[in-house]
């Protein structure tokens, strides 16, 4: 507990942020004058997390500015708040944990001599980046803003687009020691109050000391660690948080993270890409049937390839059956060495192409595809037939359209082979039905995953895009409060 006695806090102080240590931790004494006595006291920040201008402008001007009150008929603690809380966002911290979090996440406190409490003035300045283009979910169409790694800014770009009174932010600090502010985001009057509960308890109960991004929460709030598809969707643009908290989903935005999780999370959202919003209804669904068709080709064609050469080659052609022996006769390994060595490699060329710079990084894919991959074949290292294999299957896994699906059907990918090399298509059939079987079972946040695709389902959603004045009912599934999103005749001009 905070003592009236300055002396004593001062030494709590500097042992609490370890002051002889921190070369940014700074510590600044001065004397409050009031009408008819004058009080020592003191203020404490961190150099670069606070800014100096309304430190220095409003909030020592202010207190140095206290002549005008007398103490003995106002008490200290309440003239210091009242003369304070004018220039800046002020409250009161009677413990040193809570003043040892606010500290540290750029506030700064105010000791007087006398108040057995500390004064928190919110002045945060710490440099952080602006609202950039998407990098991971680019649109030709849409806008052009994606998040920054401050909270506030992403509260606000999401705001700006929604103009609803009803979207609530619900502030839930996660991780022990660095507690970082958690935003719960939903609409309340739509979101489900059940949905918003269990993500409040699952926030809540993350017993750990340290987190440091939106994945760190992701991971502990999942509900299953070890299955390779993902449940949970990652975005970067504020209008898909927007139209996803409309449809009465429930937004996660964590401070330092560029990235938005949405919950519950089901298979038709994690295909949909941001310009099936933007474009009309036939590009839409001509642009998302190749992309559903392409992401079957990454995950099905190496394992499909691999199958028929090895157990059912009297499915094909025997002129085609001759050419592909053909090319693999001067080829030293077995088949499926040879697979899993190309594609190993691909998933290397990728991998490195986002590590390194992006001037290089265009450079380095054309290296990898096209020299490599021609060199690999004159020294009769792989066959031609397998180099398409694998690129239309690389290229189909480009037309993913969020990173975090990609990386999951990469490891769908690699079952499948195996399955096809052990069972032929028996086993590919077989790891397909248990795949679907899992996500058939699978839920998220109490949701089924594959809720999109039951029985008479009336939503906004389908595998295919609508029209958006089609666009009538909120997801069934979700059981929101308000299920109706527009009236049955959205058009009225067509009366």
């Amino acid at each position: 507990m905070i003592d009236t006695n300055l002396k004593n806090n001062e030494n709590t102080v500097k042992q609490l942020f370890n002051s002889d240590k921190n070369i940014d931790f700074n510590f600044r004494e001065f004397k409050v004058e009031f009408k008819n006595e004058t009080a020592d006291a003191f203020l404490i920040y961190y150099d670069g997390m606070s800014n100096q201008t309304f430190l220095n402008r409003d909030i020592m001007r202010s207190l140095l500015t206290c002549k005008a009150y007398d103490t003995s008929v106002t008490p200290k603690k309440d003239i210091v708040f009242k003369q304070i809380v004018s220039v800046a966002p002020l409250s009161i911290a009677e413990d040193f944990d809570l003043i040892g979090e606010k500290i540290s996440f750029g506030e700064c406190g105010i000791f007087i001599d006398g108040c057995d409490c500390c004064f928190i003035a919110d002045i945060k300045g710490w440099d952080s980046r602006g609202v950039d283009s998407p990098t991971q979910e680019v649109s030709l169409a849409g806008p052009q803003e994606a998040f920054a790694e401050s909270i506030m800014t992403n509260l606000a770009l999401v705001r700006k687009i929604l103009k609803n009174p009803k979207l609530t932010a619900t502030n839930i600090p996660v991780g022990k020691t660095n507690k970082i502010p958690c935003a719960l985001m939903y609409i309340e009057g739509i979101t489900n109050s059940k949905l918003i509960k269990e993500v409040t308890r699952r926030l809540k109960d993350i017993d750990t000391e340290y987190i440091f991004s939106s994945s760190d929460v992701e991971m502990l709030i999942e509900d299953t660690t070890y299955f390779p598809m993902t449940r949970t969707l990652k975005t970067e643009r504020p209008d898909r948080v927007a139209s996803m908290l409309v449809e009465g989903k429930v937004a996660i935005i964590v401070q330092g993270s560029p990235f938005a999780l949405i919950v519950p999370t089901t298979s038709l959202d994690l295909i949909e890409a941001t310009e099936d919003n933007y474009v009309r209804v036939p590009e839409a669904n001509l642009m998302r049937l190749v992309r559903i068709f392409g992401m079957s080709l990454s995950i099905l064609l190496p394992a499909l390839f691999i199958a028929v050469m090895l157990y059912h080659q009297a499915i094909l052609p025997t002129d085609l059956l001759i050419a592909i022996s053909a090319s693999r006769e001067k080829v030293p390994f077995p088949l499926i060495v040879e697979l899993i060595l190309m594609e190993i490699s691909f998933e290397l060329i990728k991998e490195a192409s986002v590590r390194v710079p992006n001037p290089i990084g265009s450079t380095l894919g054309i290296i990898g595809g096209l020299i490599l991959g021609q060199a690999a074949v004159e020294a009769s290292i792989v066959s031609p037939i397998l180099i398409i294999i694998v690129s239309i299957g690389g290229i189909g896994a480009f037309s993913t359209p969020t990173l975090s699906l990609s990386r999951s059907l990469s490891v769908l990918k690699f079952v499948y082979i195996a399955a096809a090399y052990l069972f032929g298509i028996v086993g590919l059939v077989a790891a397909i039905m248990i795949t679907l079987s899992g996500l058939a079972a699978t839920k998220t946040f109490g949701f089924p995953f594959l809720s999109d695709f039951g029985i008479n389902v009336r939503s906004s959603e389908s595998l295919l895009v609508k029209p958006i004045w089609k666009k009538e009912r909120r997801p069934a599934e979700l059981k929101t409060k308000d299920n109706i999103k527009q009236p049955h005749i959205s058009r009225k001009w067509k009366k």
